[in-house]
């Protein structure tokens, strides 16, 4: 099969379907501003996409009539790539102006994957009407959208002014690599953060922005330190930092300095993405509490790791296994969230691996990455 794809390079979200396309004997023309294959592939071919492209570039910059004749001067040489390729299939990972100029340019058949972010940010009170018409034509010219979550579809057709073709099918997680390591390997590195052994540790594993809610879970665990049944520890990953600036993690340092939180709160720099086995490996229990979100590959990975996990409830994540095999609180209600940490905390030996194991069956026999690369592929056919 002949795909043309358009993705943010050199991101895990990006890279692990290249890498089912080729493994699956696919060819690929890959167009973005840097080559995610720097060292090439006997089937894959690296292109510039021609004019402003990434997920940073979706704003208004002179006006609306600017900006429809800038894309104008994209498209153009898109459609004569896409001409010369002559794909069966063009896939664009995150909708953004690439998504709108690949719809406007009639390149078809179109695939377009949502992340989350794309879609929730559209319906923020300060986003500019721009970002929302953009995303909004191009899921109206989308052949087929996918969701992560089920409550992806009705923002999208909202967006778009009418129902879209969407199917679910979340990123999945390789359970080869994110299983249950040892007491040895955690041991490691709590010694390198300076964490006892017989510490309870809980992960904040999200991207550090506000959006995640790591304020939010810093203020439950001050609450709960005091009923939790041994020395507790936070670890909190600092994963996005150097896109989104550090006035953020500035904010939460003086909040851990006012809860005289600084020796029971660490801060984890990011680790390569074959290495995030490690980090859940030392955490007992991880915390998600973002106030927008889909479907969180963090579940995936927490789940095949056998680690508990403490979520909000978000219409993102209803049912699927996280409804039942996670503990779940509200929206806003840290003082809820703190008891959750307390509770989960006291939990039976016996109760807490049962579900963590029950997780884990799940994550393999539904969301294996092989199984979601597969399903990828029979989508293609259907539009071939």
């Amino acid at each position: 099969m002949n795909v043309l794809m358009m993705a943010p390079s050199k991101v895990p979200h990006s890279i692990r379907p290249l890498r089912w396309l080729l493994g699956r004997g696919c060819s690929v023309t890959f167009v973005d501003r840097e080559n995610p294959c720097p060292d090439g592939h006997e089937r894959f071919r690296f292109v510039s996409y021609p004019g402003p492209s990434g997920r940073s570039t979706l704003r208004r910059v002179s006006g609306l009539a600017a900006n429809v004749a800038a894309r104008w001067r994209v498209q153009r040489p898109l459609r004569r790539l896409w001409s010369e390729v002559d794909p069966d299939v063009v896939h664009v990972h995150w909708v953004d102006e690439r998504a709108y100029d690949c719809a406007s340019a009639g390149l078809r058949p179109l695939v377009l994957t949502v992340w989350g972010s794309d879609i929730n940010a559209r319906f923020l009170p300060d986003d500019d009407p721009y970002n929302g018409r953009v995303v909004g034509e191009a899921l109206a010219g989308a052949d087929l959208v996918i969701v992560d979550s089920g409550d992806m579809p009705e923002k999208c057709a909202r967006l778009a002014g009418r129902e879209v073709p969407t199917t679910l099918l979340p990123l999945g997680v390789d359970t080869s690599l994110f299983r249950p390591l040892s007491r040895e390997v955690a041991a490691s590195h709590r010694d390198a953060l300076g964490i006892s052994e017989d510490a309870l540790v809980f992960l904040s594993a999200r991207a550090l922005r506000p959006a995640y809610g790591h304020h939010h879970i810093i203020d439950a665990f001050a609450r709960a330190r005091p009923s939790l049944p041994r020395d507790s520890v936070l670890v909190v990953k600092t994963y996005d930092r150097q896109r989104v600036g550090d006035s953020y993690e500035q904010d939460l340092r003086r909040q851990i300095e006012r809860l005289r939180l600084d020796e029971a709160v660490r801060w984890m720099e990011p680790v390569p993405a074959g290495r995030l086995p490690e980090v859940y490996a030392l955490a007992d229990i991880v915390v998600n509490y973002p106030s927008l979100d889909g479907f969180p590959v963090t579940f995936l990975e927490a789940a095949a790791c056998e680690r508990r996990v403490i979520t909000c409830r978000l219409d993102a994540y209803r049912g699927t296994f996280a409804q039942t095999l996670f503990r779940m609180v509200e929206l806003d209600a840290v003082a809820e969230l703190a008891d959750a940490f307390v509770d989960v905390a006291h939990e039976r030996a016996e109760v807490r691996d049962a579900l963590v194991r029950e997780a884990r069956a799940v994550v393999v026999r539904e969301y294996d990455e092989c199984v979601t690369a597969d399903k990828l592929l029979a989508l293609y056919r259907t539009l071939t």
